[in-house]
């Protein structure tokens, strides 16, 4: 372990190239890196077997970051993401089984028929028909139909589906900043972003109260959405009073769908896209299993979801390009052993996924797309090797969700088009806008096929 006793310049590093200020870290300072940022001890980890450590093995003495959630909760309120403790533990119990496997496959019609809309409305329609395509944009429009269909079982029209995104990203990009203000401005002061910050808060709530209010005053059958299992959900450990989620805690639990849900998985199919486009010779055997799956007759959601080479691809994307890395950090509750390294109570300690995602100790030729990698006999990595959604008690409730969404749209989108990047381009360099975005516009032609 390498003692680093700097604070602001190390942060500005940070806050200016993330993935590279830490890459450095581990290239200078070996698998455990000791600095101080402002008077608080911080510790990066760069090896699996320590992530695991912390994020399941000895959970119980970490905890979220406190001025990190209170980021977030100004945005999302106070949900299962954004939470600890108690409040925690009963909205993780509540939740838990309406995203189970069974579950979020009854939402998987809702999701195919957002995707189809999305590729009728943004996409070449007759066979030859091309388009040079802004991806970003285009799983943007996407995911947010999947998210409002799959959440309220709401279509509404374009310019409001655009609107929420826009406030949605907006929000991200806001957070983004405030994680690397030196100390937190209460809701009432005026500071850079505030007002913009309001004003796409109210665009989203406004959205999702209506939906609530509506569905209380209608008091009809539940509908098969999310929104319809988190009104149903119950809580059997807990009092008649406290067994539902309250109207707010609803209202909070959608705010992370938008939040965290949406972004995610839009990155995520970004990079995916960027790379099948990249590497047509991949994209061909995606295409060529679809072909085989469905030669007889039409593929449905749940055979899609089940394809193992379309789904080693999405891995190895998520692997390459991890959606989220803002909340793979802790503090520590009490002093605490991890590995040869013992820890102060109070210290931060932080897991850099994308490090981990890219070291050739775990992966051979780590910055190589290779999907092989994810396919049934392809040899072992170590457990917490490799953990897009995170690991332990506090992984993400929507992995499932998430990984049948993009099976859906890559399969509908790889089915129907060619994908090629323009003669000479590349895949943009990846920069952290709390989800990891292309760093400048990645543009990819879609050609019609059939």
């Amino acid at each position: 372990m390498t003692q680093w006793p700097f604070g602001l310049p190390l942060l500005q590093s940070l806050r200016r190239d993330p993935l590279g200020a830490v890459q450095r870290l581990h290239e200078q300072h070996g698998d455990v890196a000791s600095l101080t940022i402002l008077a608080t001890r911080i510790y990066y980890f760069f090896r699996p077997e320590a992530a695991r450590q912390i994020l399941v093995d000895h959970h119980e003495e970490f905890a979220k970051e406190r001025r990190q959630l209170l980021i977030f909760q100004s945005v999302q309120g106070v949900n299962v993401l954004t939470t600890e403790g108690r409040s925690w533990e009963r909205q993780r119990r509540i939740l838990t089984p309406g995203f189970a496997p069974k579950r979020v496959a009854e939402y998987m019609n809702l999701m195919a028929a957002a995707a189809d809309d999305g590729i009728r409305l943004d996409l070449p329609g007759t066979v030859g028909g091309s388009e040079l395509v802004d991806v970003d944009r285009l799983t943007t429009r996407v995911t947010m139909d999947v998210i409002l269909r799959a959440l309220f079982t709401y279509r509404g029209v374009r310019k409001d589906a655009d609107a929420l995104s826009h406030a949605v990203r907006s929000l991200t990009r806001q957070s983004m900043r405030e994680l690397f203000w030196p100390f937190m401005p209460p809701a009432w002061l005026p500071y850079p972003g505030r007002n913009a910050k309001m004003r796409n808060l109210r665009v989203v709530r406004d959205l999702v109260w209506s939906q609530i209010r509506a569905r209380r005053e209608a008091a009809a059958a539940a509908h098969a959405d999310i929104l319809g299992m988190f009104l149903a959900a119950r809580d059997d450990q807990a009092s008649s009073s406290d067994a539902a989620l309250s109207d707010e805690e609803i209202n909070d639990n959608c705010m992370v769908i938008f939040g965290a849900g949406h972004d995610t998985s839009a990155s995520a199919l970004t990079w995916w896209i960027g790379l099948m486009a990249a590497h047509p010779e991949v994209a061909a055997k995606v295409r060529a299993e679809l072909w085989r799956s469905h030669a007889e007759a039409s593929l449905t959601p749940s055979e899609i979801v089940s394809l193992p080479f379309l789904n080693a691809t999405i891995k190895e994307a998520m692997r390459l390009y991890p959606p989220s890395i803002a909340m793979f950090s802790r503090i520590a509750l009490r002093d605490v052993r991890v590995g040869d390294v013992q820890i102060a109570r109070g210290s931060l300690v932080v897991i850099p996924i994308w490090s981990i995602h890219h070291d050739q100790r775990w992966y051979p030729d780590p910055d190589a797309f290779r999907p092989e990698r994810f396919m049934p006999g392809a040899p072992n990595v170590p457990r917490s090797a490799y953990m897009p959604f995170g690991a332990g008690p506090h992984f993400c409730l929507g992995q499932q969700f998430a990984m049948i969404e993009m099976a859906l749209i890559a399969a509908r989108l790889i089915q129907l088009y060619e994908l090629s990047l323009e003669q000479g381009a590349m895949l943009p360099e990846p920069v952290v806008d709390l989800v990891l975005k292309p760093k400048t516009r990645l543009y990819v032609r879609f050609t019609r096929r059939e």
